[in-house]
């Protein structure tokens, strides 16, 4: 593979208008802006990189790109997932160059999506052309999954999967994405929470009414708050019965957990806190921000909250509210648990909407997929991974994990000043031309895997 790598440093800056010229793409699903001229690009990059490409469709979804490579022989396939739509740029005044004008400065690569996800893209697509372009033939068969909806939930995802399933199957899968820790160690995450979002609305009377009768009519933002805290207590732990059932977390993680670096103070500082969520510290700080589930409330409406006063009982409020899950717990279950938890605690009169979610999922520590990832990583960055037992994020991997039982990790070219979903979003040259390098080192390791 020496001359595939030797390759990636001579043909970096076209690899790099490729990325750039994805990244100009407003390819934002939320606001259904630049999808099909996203996918003709990546159309093009995928045949120009020597690989097959279909365009999946289907009613009401948006397309899924796929390429394949199959050599004459082979053991082994390796698929690799990724995402070709973007967050919104707002808000657009605190960028300091147009998020979807692609501008390099200071090393880095600024562009809405560059980071989430499209710098990915390229990185592994442009490994297997580099190997193709070298070698003549992999030593393997590679898939790419690019999906359109993962920034709106990821809901068409598992109906490609059922429709075209053998399209999909695999031996290892190498999902989204993956950063560099601040001291400079590259990450692998071996898995995702899961997902369950949702809205809850309380109301009372028919219109706002004069506070002088507030204890006549009653409030909903009261009844709101009085039903938000029976959801959990101020330690985090949450309180609907059934929640904690069948969660499958492991010693082996919580090992894995005890190399991450944390520093109490300085990640203090980078939020501007005086203490963290339920006063944790140290280790209990760090497991409680990755080995827990969450219920996170986004955001509460209600009533007056213009300048000056205005006294007022308000008519209705509403909250929405994230669940982040763990492997063995299902928004389905948790959905029902929700409404045993309201009609057992007398809170009827809150209406509860769920809008979407989905599960999580996480490759063994002890699979061959993580053994693989691990000695391409220690090769490209010449030190060991951060191997991280699961994300503190969401995405829909359990697709590749517990629908196909496909062990699935995840590694990228980010890196932990990359401001996902922020403006300035960005990432450093350096980390890219890494990234494509150890695709190209994944896809040796799990060649000597296959003749070992």
């Amino acid at each position: 593979m020496q001359k595939a790598l030797e390759y990636v440093d001579k043909n970096l800056d076209t690899f790099i208008e490729d990325l750039k010229s994805i990244c100009s793409i407003h390819s934002i699903s939320a606001q259904d802006e630049g999808i099909d001229e996203c996918v003709t690009r990546i159309r093009e990059i995928l045949e120009g990189s020597g690989l097959n490409v279909q365009i999946l469709e289907m009613e009401g979804a948006n397309p899924l790109v796929y390429g394949e490579y199959k050599p004459e022989n082979y053991d082994k396939t390796i698929i690799f997932y990724n995402h070709y739509d973007v967050q919104p740029a707002d808000p657009l005044e605190l960028w300091t160059s147009p998020p979807f004008e692609p501008e390099i400065r200071d090393g880095k690569i600024f562009a809405r999506g560059v980071a989430d996800n499209k710098g990915n893209i390229i990185a592994r697509v442009k490994a297997v052309e580099s190997i193709l372009k070298t070698a003549g033939d992999l030593p393997v068969a590679v898939k790419f999954v690019f999906e359109g909806e993962e920034e709106v939930g990821g809901v068409s995802l598992p109906k490609y999967m059922d429709k075209y399933k053998d399209l999909f199957e695999a031996d290892i899968g190498v999902w989204e994405s993956g950063d560099r820790h601040e001291n400079g160690r590259p990450s692998v995450k071996l898995g995702y929470k899961g997902l369950a979002f949702f809205e809850f609305f309380v109301r009372k009377a028919d219109r706002d009414v004069h506070s002088g009768r507030a204890g006549l009519v009653p409030n909903p933002v009261w009844r709101l708050v009085e039903f938000l805290s029976s959801l959990r207590d101020e330690k985090g732990k949450i309180l609907i019965e059934g929640f904690y059932d069948n969660i499958k977390i492991t010693k082996e993680d919580e090992e894995l957990l005890k190399q991450i670096p944390f520093d109490d103070k300085e990640t203090k500082e980078e939020y501007g806190l005086t203490e963290f969520a339920g006063k944790f510290e140290g280790f209990e700080a760090l497991k409680s921000l990755y080995l827990k589930p969450t219920c996170n409330i986004d955001g509460i409406k209600s009533g007056y909250i213009g300048e000056g006063t205005k006294t007022i009982v308000p008519s209705e409020a509403f909250a929405k509210v994230d669940f982040r899950l763990f492997p063995g717990q299902t928004p389905q279950k948790l959905l029902e648990n929700l409404h045993k938890h309201i009609e057992k605690h007398g809170f009827s009169d809150v209406e509860v909407k769920y809008h979407y979610g989905y599960e999580s999922a996480k490759t063994a520590p002890s699979s061959f997929a993580v053994d693989i990832i691990r000695d391409a990583t220690r090769k490209t960055y010449g030190m060991e991974p951060l191997i991280y037992p699961i994300s503190v994020g969401s995405s829909p991997i359990y697709n590749f994990i517990n629908k196909l039982g496909i062990p699935t990790v995840s590694t990228g070219a980010e890196y932990w000043g990359s401001l996902v979903h922020s403006p300035n979003e960005n990432i450093r040259i350096e980390d890219f031309r890494l990234a494509v390098k150890n695709i190209v080192n994944i896809i040796a390791e799990l060649y000597k895997h296959q003749t070992a």
